[in-house]
């Protein structure tokens, strides 16, 4: 069987071997570089949002994305960006377990069915946090004032293909899994999604060779990241549905402030 790490591997190198020789034949000049990215992260659902004080989405996941990247410049305003990126994406949240059920609709569920399966005991208030691991290929149109001046403006836009690379799941500072189950927590969340990419800030030429860029980033996710047909089965019994058919769409986001260095070939 072919494990997701393989998988991603063989995605992006098919990819990244398509758009290079297409687009190495027309490109005026290629720029490759590397790309540092201090992110602010997401995980937006409906029901986790309407939850009240059983369920609160805490401050956003901060962390860092990071990886390599190449602009093929048609003309000194015009060309295409191709970057691929790690990043680790998720959600913080803050509940409690006093006055009743969970509902099974919001997150505050999974980390029940954890708890129970760990043999956990939580009364009161509880901390959690879902992170996904990303590796992320943006492909966008890159339109620029003239390059060929010491600074110049710069705005990206384009698709994102995003495949899953890792899940963790915390409850109270620990990692948590689905003992006398068949699944882990990469099971409940889909291989591969599509978000839609804006970047946009300046750029400025140090030499002729290289150029230093800074750029405002946002991405969303348009598909739902959950697997919602998962099914599950514990201690051997029959399988049923991991999430609550009232469950809503979970979409992902991110904020971040992208650093690049080029260099020109």
């Amino acid at each position: 069987m072919i494990n997701s790490k393989d998988r991603i591997i063989k995605c992006i190198s098919i990819v990244t071997l398509f758009f290079v020789g297409a687009l190495k034949a027309d490109a005026q000049q290629i720029e490759l570089g590397v790309r540092y990215n201090p992110e602010f992260t997401s995980l937006i659902n409906k029901n986790d949002n309407n939850a009240g004080n059983k369920l609160e989405l805490t401050n956003n996941f901060g962390y860092f994305s990071f990886g390599a990247g190449a602009i093929f410049n048609f003309n000194n305003n015009f060309g295409l960006a191709v970057d691929i990126l790690f990043s680790r994406e998720g959600q913080r949240f803050k509940g409690n377990f006093t006055g009743g059920p969970s509902d099974a609709a919001t997150y505050s569920s999974i980390v029940n069915t954890q708890v129970s399966l760990n043999n956990t005991i939580i009364v009161g208030d509880y901390v959690a946090k879902a992170e996904l691991n990303y590796i992320k290929l943006p492909i966008m149109l890159s339109f620029t004032s003239d390059n060929t001046k010491p600074l110049f403006f710069t705005l990206l836009v384009g698709p994102q293909f995003n495949f899953l690379e890792g899940v963790a799941q915390e409850v109270n500072h620990n990692d948590l899994v689905y003992p006398n189950s068949n699944i882990e927590p990469i099971d409940l969340y889909k291989f591969f999604t599509i978000n839609g990419v804006l970047a946009f800030g300046g750029a400025y030429n140090i030499t002729p060779n290289m150029v230093l860029s800074a750029r405002l980033r946002f991405d969303y996710g348009f598909d739902d990241v959950e697997k919602k047909d998962v099914m599950v089965s514990y201690s051997g019994a029959a399988p049923i549905r991991f999430y609550s058919p009232e469950r809503q769409a979970t979409h992902n986001i991110t904020e971040a402030f992208m650093i690049g260095l080029d260099f020109k070939l």
